[in-house]
Order: C-alpha cells, then structure tokens, then sequence
C-alpha cells in the first residue's frame, strides 16, 4: 500500500510520543513538539493526549504529506533514507501494512490513536554520557553540582527539567486518560528516564489484563538492562500481552561501557540480559529480545566487539539506532583525524553477515556527509564530567580519544 510512497508515514495517524518532560512529538525522531493554533507547546498535564493527537498541528502534518510533501517536521527519518539506512518511516509502513486499509491515510481529518510511545518522565538511576537531564534524574543532579557554590541552582535548566521530568508522578489525569484510551490501544512502547523504575506503568499493565485488553496490546520497552525486573515480581503480566519486545540499550562492551553508561556494571547487565533470555525460554515464550546500541563517537570505532559479544547473546534482533543529537556526540561531527580512524576500520573491517554491512555502509554514507568539527565542544564536555567522576577518556577509549585531540585538551 505504501512502500513506494516516498512521503506518507502512518504515525500521525496512529501514534504519539510523550517526552520526559511531558510535552508531545508524533513520534521520537520529531524535530518539533506539537503546538496548538497559537504556537504554544501543548503538554500531557494541561491539555491530555487527544486533543494533541487530534490538534491542527498533527493534522497539518498529516495533509502535508497527503500532498507530497516532506514534512521539515521528519527530517530525521528523511536523512537517514538519504544515506541508504532504513528509516522510522519505513519501519513503521512494514509494521501495519495488510492491516490498516489504505483510505485511512488518504484524509487529514481521520485518525484513531493506536500506538503510545511514553518516555514516563526522566526518573533514571545511570548517567549516560550520550543523555542529559532531559532525560535522566541523576544527570541533572550531577550537572547541578557543576555549577559554583554561590550559583542560585534554580536558575539552572537542570533544575526545570528535574521538576519537569516528575510528571507521571504527578498527573493522576494522564494515567486516568491513559485507561480510558485502553480499548483501542494496540501498541505501547516504554522508554525513558528508565521505564522499569515507573512502577505506575505497571499499574497500568494490571488494569489491562483486568479489563481484557491485553491480549490485544503489544509492548515494546527500551530498557538500560540495571534494573532486575524478573525479582520485581511484575513480569507475571507480560504473559497476558501479545508480544513484549525487550530492547537493551548497550552501547559497548566491558570498561567502556561501564564508562559510557556511569552507574551500570558490565557483569549485572549480563545477568540481568541472560534472565530475561531464561525467563523466554522458560515461562514466558511471548518476550522478545533486541539490542539497540546508538551508535556515537564513543562506541563507532569499536563496533566490531559490540557485535561480537552480541553474537553470543541471542538477541532476536540488532538495531542499529544513529545518534543525531547533541551534535557533540554525532558521527557527523568528529574531528578529521576521527574521521579517518573510523571511516578506515570500517572501511577494512570483515563484517560477519549482509545486514551489518547494510549498516555499516549507511554509517559510512552518514560520516561522510557530515560537516566534521573541530571538536572543541566533545573536549569540554567530556573534561568537565571526567574531572568530576575522577575518570579519564584516554583509559577507556585511547584510540578514539586520540583521535578527537582529547590528549591536548
């Protein structure tokens, strides 16, 4: 119905995403937040989910791309098409083609809200260095500790974002919404902050099985793989859902993972990794497994290890999610010297199977098209939290790290 069209996407029609700080995107590679007819940012506790999803902004969207045109609003799943790698788009057309008949994309009006990807606040125990406070409690803790004994912290964006982030805890309205959606709902993606730590999204899992609705309901979590959910004594819900795809977010292996995601240990993620694996092959047959590395500055130039160590693993799939933002951390911004480290491995790197070198020939693709930098940026940010956690870049990661001139920093 839809593979060859080069503009329509059917999440404005299905779907909308909550971001940890509470306002909404038609999905999580939107560049814009969904405004009402005013401008304003329309957020979950003002205003609920559905007259977001059925605002003017969505359906604009909606008939843009009716009429051929790329929303500047998608650009993110436009570039990544450009450089050859499948994009969120694309995914989602394959996902409900054959089940959605196609006049239900032909009109801006129409729309039934199906899918609900909730980042459920920031409410995070780690401190990625790919992530910040819009996304992580514990981050904003630290970086308020960057600032001079004498600064008034409640000036600092931190401080917002950490009131902003507590709103699941807060909004008994968004929860009470979320059940009324319930009938219709065929999809929910958690995210983060780190969903296994929001114990109301469990309550939520409860009341569907209660109502009937959750055979009906797919979940998808995107999990950091530190919170040991089988001793929770929640994942007996799992069972009554259709399929329950489990996607850990690792983005390398041993020292430098530990590194990247500050607060995680190398050893309990494999246990908690290989858990979820028993528990499938056990008593919960309908879980499914992903690893979904994103792919930065930090981990592009050791792919291979994390690639190899997943091979050992059993995951049901690999995804490959590109880094965007912040630009700091993008592939697309390394310094010259990066650049050719990298593109060179990657380059003369034998690859284990097609579908990896898929990937890695959109990686390459994406390097390339990007403007480099001089990275100055990457330098001082990775400074400031090494001098603050009393670590140091060249340790874990010399190769790259070099590369990026940390050395002379």
């Amino acid at each position: 119905m839809m593979e060859n069209n080069k503009t329509l996407c059917p999440l404005p029609w299905m779907s909308i995403e909550t971001t940890p700080l509470g306002s909404t995107r038609i999905c999580c590679l939107s560049r814009e937040i969904i405004t009402d007819d005013n401008g304003y940012q329309m957020n979950i506790q003002d205003n609920g989910i559905l007259p977001m999803f059925e605002s003017n902004y969505v359906k604009n969207i909606r008939q843009q791309m009716i009429d051929g045109i790329k929303p500047a609003n998608c650009k993110l799943c436009w570039d990544e098409e450009d450089i050859g790698k499948q994009s969120k788009r694309q995914v989602s057309i394959e996902q409900v083609n054959g089940k959605v008949d196609s006049s239900f994309f032909q009109q801006s009006e129409k729309g039934q809200l199906r899918f609900l990807d909730l980042k459920l606040g920031n409410l995070c125990n780690l401190k990625c260095r790919i992530c910040g406070s819009w996304s992580s409690s514990t981050w904003g803790t630290e970086e308020l500790a960057y600032m001079p004994k004498d600064f008034d912290k409640k000036q600092h964006i931190a401080y917002t974002w950490l009131k902003q982030g507590a709103w699941p805890r807060k909004s008994t309205v968004f929860w009470d919404n979320l059940r009324e959606l319930l009938p219709n709902i065929k999809y929910f993606e958690f995210t983060g902050g780190e969903p296994w730590m929001i114990k109301e999204h469990f309550e939520l899992l409860k009341y569907a099985v209660e109502q009937g609705y959750s055979k009906n309901i797919d979940i998808h979590y995107n999990t950091n793989a530190t919170v040991d959910v089988l001793s929770m004594n929640k994942s007996w819900l799992w069972n009554e859902f259709g399929r329950v795809d489990i996607a850990f977010s690792v983005d390398n292996v041993g020292a430098r993972f530990e590194y990247e995601r500050y607060g995680a240990n190398w050893d309990e993620v494999n246990e908690i990794i290989d858990g979820v694996h028993f528990a499938k092959a056990v008593d919960t047959p309908n879980i499914t497994t992903q690893l979904c590395f994103t792919i930065n500055i930090q981990n592009v130039y050791y792919l291979d290890e994390l690639l190899a160590w997943a091979n050992t693993k059993g995951f049901g799939d690999i995804y490959f999610n590109m880094m965007h933002s912040p630009d700091h951390m993008s592939i697309q911004y390394m310094t010259p010297a990066a650049q050719e480290l990298v593109l060179n491995k990657l380059k003369t790197t034998f690859w284990t199977n097609d579908r990896y070198q898929r990937e890695i020939d959109s990686l390459i693709n994406f390097i390339e098209a990007g403007p480099g930098s001089d990275g100055q940026e990457f330098l001082f940010k990775m400074k400031r939290t090494d001098q603050h956690r009393n670590e140091n870049f060249m340790d874990t990661h010399p190769e790259i790290a070099k590369a990026m001139g940390y050395a002379q920093a």
